[in-house]
């Protein structure tokens, strides 16, 4: 639990630093970039599993859909979201979590449906002030692909690594990374302006540092060995904390909600009120 409220803090501070130094740089080469520099970060402890050369596409699959499908999908948020509110809206991973942890455990989540119409209602006043609703609502989508992918890459680490207990986390790491590095590499290679690349302020680049080696070489890491010591209901809650600590951050720190009219506030508090309390039904879901 420590190194899960490790990383939700470090976490906290990567939204806002992402919407004020990166967001506008082409999401997919943001994702790359990120990817690339954790992959160098793991590098020097990268081994072949002792299970086998045959564990290495499964554990590359998972790198590829928990970090780059999910970095590539949120980082096209920033575009639209503000940090606010694309922190509030990772809260829906939890859903995804007990769900995944239900499904496992052969049963139906229906009760998780009545907790996304919640957290759904949520979102919807969270919009209440959102300047274009289409664009809104499309990046909420794309949202919803990234917090299943990194729900679902958390869960299947987890299993796998119950399946080979005799393995070491540092000396695997490295092939999630590169999975998902060599997903967002793809991707760039077919629709991206690498020249962009060349006109990046310094605290771009600054930010880029701290992102891929803190948050992502540092943080993935940490995250997913910490979900090993986990139980199903306590990995869902902890899906919540880098939430209101990422929304409290960008608040202080960067005046996210500067000129937002007292309307604005009480649809925040409602939608918010009502999208964590989905939060929480997921995890007496996943305890059950």
């Amino acid at each position: 639990m420590e190194r899960l409220a490790a990383v939700s803090c470090i976490w906290a501070f990567s939204f806002g630093i992402n919407k004020q130094w990166v967001a506008g740089a082409d999401p997919v080469l943001v994702s790359f970039i990120r990817l690339a520099l954790a992959l160098l970060v793991a590098l020097p402890w990268l081994r072949r599993p002792r299970a086998g050369l045959a564990a290495v596409p499964e554990l590359m699959g998972i790198g590829a859909v928990q970090f780059g499908l999910m970095y590539v999908a949120l980082n096209y948020c920033f575009v639209v979201l503000q940090a606010y509110q694309v922190a509030l809206f990772t809260v829906f991973t939890p859903l995804y979590v007990a769900g995944f942890c239900s499904v496992r455990r052969g049963r139906a989540p229906l009760r998780l449906f009545a907790a996304a119409l919640a957290a759904l209602a949520g979102a919807a006043l969270v919009e209440g002030w959102a300047a274009e609703r289409r664009a809104f609502w499309a990046a909420f989508a794309v949202m919803q692909i990234s917090n299943l992918a990194f729900a679902w890459g958390q869960v299947a680490y987890r299993d796998w690594r119950r399946r080979h207990p005799g393995e070491s986390d540092l000396s695997l790491f490295g092939w999630l990374y590169l999975g998902g590095t060599l997903v967002t590499l793809a991707w760039a290679a077919f629709g991206s302006d690498w020249g962009e690349t060349a006109g990046y302020p310094p605290s771009r680049w600054a930010a880029l540092l701290y992102l891929g080696l803190a948050a992502s070489g540092a943080g993935f890491y940490l995250w997913n060995t910490g979900a090993l010591r986990a139980g199903p209901g306590a990995l869902s809650a902890m899906n919540n904390l880098k939430s209101p600590l990422a929304v409290l951050v960008s608040a202080v720190f960067w005046g996210a909600w500067a000129g937002m009219s007292p309307l604005d506030w009480a649809r925040l508090a409602a939608g918010s009120a009502l999208i964590l309390a989905a939060a929480v039904f997921s995890r007496r879901e996943a305890e059950d």
